[in-house]
C-alpha cells in the first residue's frame, strides 16, 4: 500500500526525490567506555531525529587501528558521507589525509591538534585539506582549571593546610600524549599558579583514564605523601579510583581528602549528592550530537563555517547538583528534539545555540 501511494505521489509530483539518509561513521577510540557510550547514545538520539545513519567503529584505544579502519571505510564501494574522528595520540592527521585523498568529508572532534608540528602540517579545516570540513574541540584547559579551582576553594574552606600552611595537591592525568589530558593538566597548573602561596602541586601521574590504574596510583600517592588533601582527576573514573584507595586506607573523601573529576558520569554525580566527590566538570559528551546537527545542516546547504561554534564545559558541584542531576543521571535523550537546534529546520535561527540552558529547556 505504501509503495502504491508513493508511486502515485511521484506521478503527481515528479519533482519529489527519495532522499537517502545521511551516512556518518564515528571512529570511536574508546571502545566500551562509559564516556564514549554517553556520547554515542547522544549522537544516536540526534541521528534518529535528523534522518541520519550513524555507524560506530571502535578501536579500544589502539590509535594505529583507527587509521586502518579509516582506510577500510573510505575504500568501501559506497563510502559514508562523513567520518567523525578524534585525535588519539596524534592519529587524526593520518585519518584526515586518508579521507581527503578518497574525497570523503571528515569532521574532527573531542581531541584536537596540540603538537606544533601537527598544527603546522594540517593547519585549519579547509585550509590545506578541503575535505576536512570542520572541528569541534572542547575547552579542556578550562575544564582542568575549573576542577582545580573548585577543589582548592573547597579545601580552603575546610582549612586543609599542612604544617607549612599549604594545601598539598596530587593529580592523576589521563592517557599520555592525549590532547584532552594534556590540556586539562595545563589548566590545573594555571590555577595552581594563581594560588601559589596557598597550594603545592606534588606530582602528576598518567593513568590511561581507568579506574583500576587510578586506584593503584592513588594508593602509591597516599603512601608517598601522607598529608595530600586534594586529588585532581582528569576524568571521573580516575577520581573515583583514587577515592577507592582513600577509603581502603581509612580516609574520608569529602572530609580528609577532596576529589574532583571530569565527564558527568552518572555514579560520579551520585557521589556529589553524597558529598564524597566535590565536583565533576563536563557536558562535552554532547558535542557528538552537535556535530551531527552541523553535518546535517551542511549536507542540506547550510554551511556552519560562518558561525564559529564555541562549546563550554560546566562544573557540577554541591551548588547546582539538584538542578542538573535529574537530567544527566537519567540521560533520556529521546526527550530532546534535535531539529530545534538545526538551521535547516529553523530558517530564522541566526546562530547555533548548543548551551546547557538550551538543552535543559528541552526537559
Amino acid at each position: 500500500m505504501k509503495k502504491l501511494i508513493l508511486s502515485l505521489l511521484l506521478i503527481i509530483f515528479p519533482t519529489i526525490a527519495l532522499a537517502e539518509p545521511i551516512r556518518v561513521v564515528l571512529l570511536n577510540p574508546g571502545g566500551n567506555h562509559w564516556f564514549w557510550n554517553m556520547m554515542i547514545d547522544y549522537m544516536q538520539a540526534a541521528a534518529e531525529d535528523l534522518d541520519m545513519q550513524l555507524e560506530v567503529i571502535s578501536s579500544d584505544r589502539d590509535h594505529y587501528l583507527t587509521v586502518q579502519q579509516a582506510k577500510e571505510v573510505v575504500s568501501r564501494k559506497i563510502p559514508p558521507d562523513y567520518i567523525i574522528t578524534g585525535n588519539e595520540k596524534s592519529n587524526a592527521g593520518q585519518v584526515i589525509r586518508v579521507a581527503d585523498e578518497a574525497g570523503v568529508k571528515v569532521f574532527l572532534f573531542n581531541n584536537g591538534f596540540v603538537n606544533v608540528n601537527d598544527i603546522e602540517a594540517y593547519g585549519q579545516p579547509r585550509e590545506k585539506y578541503k575535505h576536512w570540513i570542520g572541528e569541534m574541540i572542547p575547552n579542556n584547559f578550562s575544564a582542568g582549571y575549573q576542577i582545580g579551582e573548585t577543589l582548592i576553594n573547597r579545601a580552603l574552606e575546610s582549612h586543609s593546610t599542612d604544617q607549612e600552611g599549604k594545601i598539598p595537591i596530587a593529580a592523576i592525568a589521563g592517557a599520555f600524549a592525549t590532547h584532552a589530558s594534556s590540556e586539562r593538566v595545563r589548566g590545573l597548573r594555571a590555577v595552581v599558579g594563581e594560588f601559589a602561596d596557598q597550594v603545592e602541586l606534588l606530582q602528576v601521574i598518567p593513568s590511561n583514564w581507568t579506574y583500576e590504574r587510578a586506584e593503584k596510583i592513588g594508593k602509591a600517592l597516599f603512601e608517598r605523601y601522607k598529608n595530600v588533601r586534594i586529588i585532581w582527576g582528569a576524568n571521573d573514573t580516575t577520581a573515583m579510583g583514587a577515592m577507592s584507595a582513600a577509603n581502603s586506607l581509612g580516609k574520608k573523601p569529602g572530609e580528609d581528602v577532596f576529589f574532583g573529576g571530569c565527564g558527568w558520569y552518572g555514579p560520579a554525580l551520585e557521589m556529589i549528592h553524597k558529598g564524597t566527590l566535590t565536583t565533576s566538570v563536563g557536558g562535552h559528551f554532547m558535542e557528538g550530537g552537535w556535530a551531527m546537527v552541523l553535518l546535517h545542516d551542511y549536507h542540506h546547504g547550510k554551511d556552519f563555517i560562518s558561525d564559529p561554534i564555541e562549546t563550554k564545559m560546566y562544573s557540577i558541584d554541591k551548588r547546582n547538583i539538584e538542578k542538573y542531576s535529574k537530567t544527566f543521571v537519567k540521560q533520556q535523550w529521546q526527550n530532546i528534539d534535535f531539529k530545534k537546534f538545526s538551521k535547516v529546520h529553523n530558517p530564522n535561527l541566526k546562530k547555533y545555540d548548543f548551551s546547557l540552558e538550551a538543552v535543559l529547556q528541552q526537559f
